[in-house]
């Protein structure tokens, strides 16, 4: 077995409302015998627009040419889903980047049958680094300081982040417990639930800023 480390880069939100998209997935390959890093890659998603914003680009830093290789994001998944290979736990940083990865395949319709053996790895390195509360969430800075890991690269670019939490696991594999799992019918009537529930909030914005548009003077019939 092997430990897919992963982290997941979103498209900047500022309206309430608008929904999650992923533009980069971050991931590495770790030899739980051997301990070390084995293989990476790093793919980069378009949005359903096809536009990536220049507030996010700038964020997860994209260059040019990060995005012009951006592709649609059921080829990313293919890619990403292709390359796990057999007999692995998919590992990340806190369980968000599980929700949003599930969340966006189910809007695609995309099958879930690949995402196995999942594990939130956050809360367990958090133990070991001396957080026994169990409701607080230690950062990936934050940790990566208190382990006195020189973090590589830069922050909130996938690949970066997903090798320097691979470096913590490493460091600390002796005191993490992966299991192995699968998706469940509750979970995924719960996350339907959830969707179906963010649509008709998003709706009902987009019907609010409709209206109010045909009532400003600017908008106003001739």
């Amino acid at each position: 077995m092997i430990a897919i480390i992963y982290d997941l880069e979103l498209v900047k939100r500022f309206k309430k409302g608008q929904l999650s998209e992923i533009v980069e997935i971050g991931a590495c390959k770790v030899d739980l015998q051997k301990k070390e890093i084995i293989d990476e890659l790093q793919i980069y998603m378009l949005p359903r627009s096809g536009y990536i914003p220049k507030s996010t680009r700038k964020f997860i830093k994209m260059t040019k040419e990060d995005v012009k290789k951006a592709i649609p994001f059921n080829q990313g998944i293919e890619l990403f889903s292709s390359w796990l290979g057999e007999n692995y736990y998919l590992c990340s940083w806190g369980k968000d980047d599980k929700v949003h990865l599930m969340d966006q395949c189910l809007r695609n319709k995309i099958p879930l049958d690949w995402f196995i053996n999942y594990n939130d790895i956050q809360r367990q390195i958090g133990k070991a680094l001396g957080n026994e509360n169990a409701n607080e969430q230690v950062g990936l800075k934050k940790a990566l300081q208190i382990a006195d890991i020189d973090p590589i690269g830069k922050a909130h670019r996938g690949i970066d982040d997903t090798i320097n939490t691979a470096l913590l696991f490493i460091k600390y594999i002796d005191q993490v417990t992966l299991i192995e799992n699968k998706i469940t019918e509750k979970e995924l009537k719960l996350l339907k639930n959830k969707q179906k529930r963010k649509r008709k909030v998003s709706r009902r914005i987009d019907k609010t800023n409709q209206e109010n548009k045909s009532h400003h003077p600017n908008h106003a019939p001739k």
